[in-house]
């Protein structure tokens, strides 16, 4: 959202839904800060009340220290999945290479078959050749 800001394609100053979806990351940008306050103070007593009340808990070193432990848990929790969904991308595509490989080992030797039962072979010599019954030929 603090993205679609700086590029202008959302405009707190009209969207409430806006406002507040970029008061969480506002602390990080000086500029976002000084615009919702602005907002806050010519049009909307509400989002107001609510800096103010995140402003006192920001002071309070308990509270401070309860969020960053909060992020820190979610940023782990984004790496852990991230590193979840690479490892099974990973593991997936083993297995579609090794099935690919299977296929197409099971398809070269029913090739091979056929060749040798059209060139005429017996079906017990092409049996003795692949290890299959005549039943499987």
């Amino acid at each position: 959202m603090v993205k679609q800001w700086h590029e202008e394609k959302v405009n707190p100053w009209e969207n409430v839904f806006v406002r507040w979806m970029l008061l969480l990351p506002a602390h990080e940008d000086e500029h976002l800060t000084q615009t919702l306050e602005e907002i806050a103070m010519n049009q909307d007593p509400i989002l107001q009340k609510a800096m103010n009340k995140w402003e006192n808990m920001s002071h309070d070193s308990s509270f401070r220290t309860a969020y960053e432990a909060r992020e820190k848990l979610l940023l782990d929790e984004q790496a852990k999945l991230a590193h979840a969904r690479e490892e099974g991308l990973e593991e997936g595509l083993e297995k579609g290479i090794q099935t690919g490989r299977k296929e197409g080992i099971e398809e070269g030797k029913i090739q091979l078959i056929r060749g040798m039962h059209k060139n005429g072979m017996p079906l017990e010599d092409i049996a003795k050749f692949t290890g299959l019954t005549t039943e499987e030929i």
